[in-house]
């Protein structure tokens, strides 16, 4: 039987990969936790309790209403009704308990239009809530590759660092023995003391994306342990299926709504009301009750111009969603080729770097031998550590545009950490 046994550089690989998908998925888990989601999570919970204010206004309004009142005079107790048996009751010490209700008829649609804005406010909310997550995950998951970047840049300088080092013991003995001269020794020492600033420029850079981690996940001096893993492929997505067309889409529904809520409200409401009271006063106490409706018709200049202003911000509204959907597509656009350059750029120094690994082998050698100048040694010691640098960018650079990408698109955040978990 053929064996079925992975080489073991793919094994190790596997596992490298398994570890560094488990170590970020651990800080973008963190990262859920932030204040700001839970702000965005209690936002959208007052806007489903408006939603559910705007639909108990079919139900109408009760109130229970109880009062004592001491009089100058006496006050007749409750209404008099002429005919009513007994004298009426007076008192200057009238106490009242009882009941109110108001139940609206909807003739015209208002409380409909209110529940329908109502509606799509919720529906925004939650889409500014989703897009506050995404946010926050996309800060913390560039930050996590910015800090693979800067610590693969800072491990080929090191490597760079411990070259010059070794070449500077070594030029230091040859100008003892008189082999080589002194500016040699100079020139070593400068590109020492070049490599020292570019290691505080580094230092800091690590220390600002350590610093955007940690108020994005609460991880304090967080340093990468596992090896990077290739970006995820690239998603489509249309540009009037993402997210800030979405809310705009939302928010244009919502100002329709609003506008015509104002506008139904210029016509007649009409209202049932019931009441019942129990009065007390004057030795005795009497009971009063009403059933009755009411018809009101607004008439003033300013619900009329409110109902017009709010008219125009539907308008507004749906001309900013087609604004967003252009916006959307050029950042789509935009995005796919930064991807896409940054995965070529990639590619491109992967093979560069192992080009440039050799040359700096046999420079070294010729250097070593007497056949090449330092100074060219150490250009050479240069471009392998920009290619070095590069494609740790160039990596950190995929992977923040496939990031943004799920941002714009919407993606749901915990699929959004899944596909980390599985590139």
């Amino acid at each position: 039987m053929k064996s079925l046994a992975l080489p073991a550089a793919t094994v190790g690989l596997i596992f490298c990969f398994a570890a560094q998908a488990g170590e970020l998925t651990d800080v973008l888990h963190d990262t859920l936790q932030h204040p700001q989601l839970r702000a965005a999570g209690l936002q959208t919970g007052a806007a489903e309790a408006q939603k559910d204010a705007a639909s108990g206004r079919y139900f109408g309004n009760a109130a229970l209403l109880a009062g004592w009142h001491h009089y100058e005079g006496p006050r007749v107790v409750g209404v008099y009704t002429p005919g009513q048996p007994g004298l009426p009751l007076t008192s200057s010490r009238i106490a009242q308990a009882g009941v109110n209700y108001t139940l609206p008829v909807d003739v015209f649609g208002v409380i409909a239009a209110n529940r329908e804005k109502a509606q799509q406010d919720l529906a925004a909310s939650q889409l500014l809530e989703r897009q506050q997550t995404l946010l926050k995950l996309h800060q913390a998951a560039s930050a996590y590759f910015n800090l693979q970047a800067l610590l693969q840049q800072k491990e080929a300088l090191v490597r760079y660092r411990q070259r010059v080092e070794a070449a500077h013991t070594r030029i230091l003995k040859e100008v003892e023995l008189g082999k080589a001269a002194s500016v040699d020794a100079r020139y070593t020492e400068s590109e020492m003391m070049r490599l020292a600033a570019d290691e505080t420029a580094l230092q800091s850079a690590i220390s600002q994306t350590q610093a955007d981690l940690q108020e994005a996940s609460g991880r304090e001096n967080f340093l990468p342990r596992a090896a990077v893993p290739p970006p995820p492929g690239w998603d489509e997505a249309a540009p009037d299926a993402t997210l800030p067309v979405q809310i705009a889409t939302a928010r244009e529904a919502a100002a329709h709504a609003q506008a015509s809520e104002n506008r139904r409200a210029l016509y007649p409401s009409f209202n049932l009301d019931a009441n019942y009271f129990r009065n007390y006063g004057g030795g005795d106490d009497r009971d009063t009750w009403t059933v009755g409706g009411v018809v009101s018709l607004p008439i003033g200049v300013s619900a009329h111009k409110q109902a017009q202003a709010q008219h125009l911000s539907a308008q507004a509204a749906a001309e900013q969603k087609h604004a967003a959907l252009r916006d959307s597509a050029r950042q789509l656009s935009s995005l796919k080729s930064a991807y896409q350059a940054a995965r070529a750029d990639m590619a491109a120094m992967e093979k560069e770097i192992e080009y440039r690994d050799q040359v700096v082998a046999v420079q070294r050698e010729m250097q070593r031998l007497g056949s090449q100048t330092l100074e060219n040694l150490f250009r050479h010691e240069r471009d392998l550590l920009d290619a070095r640098y590069r494609l740790a960018l160039s990596s950190a650079r995929a992977a923040a545009a496939w990031s943004s990408a799920q941002v714009l698109a919407g993606t749901a955040p915990e699929t959004y950490i899944a596909r980390w978990e599985h590139p």
